[in-house]
């Protein structure tokens, strides 16, 4: 069950010297989104505050050099990635004019919280690559792994302690703590799979939405949140829930042969007990577009265009649900 495929011709790499420097990087010929050079901007900022929150350990208690839970933090953050958690965020709170410092570290906040959550999955699952190169576990081991995804999950809390405006700093807090165990119990199911064999499409949507339909939903729900429309949160997690189990099946669609092999998770593998193969993953595109559409209805449906770049995402994996 490979989460979190790719989306859009968008990514982030960052070099490995010492001073973070960050490229960003789009296919010739992709129509820019009306908000991605103010995004694009905000996401080298969010970049960087996200390597000083996990260098606060720098320079402390290792007399021979930095910690290597800091390192492999590092190590992590600079293989880049389409930091798409991050990326909804800011152009949800642009949408909302929610601006500045306070954008920059919700994004870093929920960006933060998605990576913690790959390194501690790379871990479980024992991934040797992520990203086309060594997994924090393949390169500093399975004890540094763990504490990596644990300084950045700690790191994600720092975004949120030095808000311009704290007046909604409660209700934000709340939200990323409820968000985080969902990942958490959503982490838990999935494992609990590999022991028996998953029958009901319904309880596999249940753990796609655990896994990464909530922290698809969490970068919506504190723009909201900070511009003072939490009556939208129940929208929100109808588009991003929606939007999460889609993305998962159209990548549970081009990686059956994988998955089937680690006897992975995976949507097409359970729809193909007792019929044809061919039939399943038709089950499953049909099922994949269903859930791309409700998304876009309910992003479509959130004020300001604040949700038009998860419609934007969406409709590119419509397209993807052609060809898979």
């Amino acid at each position: 069950m490979g989460l979190m495929a790719p989306l859009s011709d968008f990514c982030i790499y960052a070099s490995s010297a010492p001073a973070l420097r960050i490229f960003l990087t789009v296919t010739p010929g992709t129509p820019p989104h009306p908000m991605n050079t103010t995004t694009d901007s905000a996401l080298l900022t969010v970049e960087r505050l996200m390597v000083g929150l996990v260098r606060v350990a720098a320079g402390t208690g290792v007399p021979a050099g930095e910690p290597a839970t800091l390192r492999a933090a590092q190590y992590h953050l600079e293989a880049g990635g389409q930091r798409v958690r991050a990326r909804l965020a800011l152009h949800a709170c642009e949408a909302l004019g929610v601006v500045g410092d306070q954008a920059v570290r919700l994004a870093a906040c929920v960006e933060l919280l998605h990576n913690a959550s790959l390194v501690h999955d790379d871990l479980q699952d024992k991934e040797k690559l992520r990203r086309g190169r060594p997994t924090v576990c393949a390169a500093f081991g399975p004890d540094v792994a763990l504490c990596t995804g644990d300084l950045l999950l700690s790191a994600a809390y720092g975004a949120l302690a030095d808000l311009p405006d704290p007046t909604h700093l409660p209700a934000l807090l709340r939200c990323v703590h409820a968000r985080t165990a969902q990942v958490i119990q959503g982490q838990c199911s999935e494992l609990a799979t590999k022991d028996y064999a998953l029958a009901e499409v319904a309880r596999y949507e249940e753990i796609v939405v655990g896994k990464s339909g909530v922290l698809l939903s969490l970068p919506l729900e504190l723009a909201f949140l900070a511009a003072c429309q939490e009556q939208w949160l129940p929208r929100i997690r109808d588009a991003a829930h929606a939007f999460g189990i889609g993305y998962q099946m159209v990548d549970d669609l081009e990686d059956v042969p994988g998955d089937a092999a680690q006897h992975s998770l995976n949507i097409v593998l359970l729809l193909a007990a007792g019929r044809p193969p061919e039939l399943a993953a038709d089950q499953a595109r049909q099922l994949a577009r269903g859930h791309l559409e409700a998304a876009i209805e309910h992003a479509d449906a959130l004020p300001n265009k604040a949700g038009a770049l998860l419609t934007e995402f969406a409709f590119a994996l419509v397209k993807r649900v052609k060809s898979a």
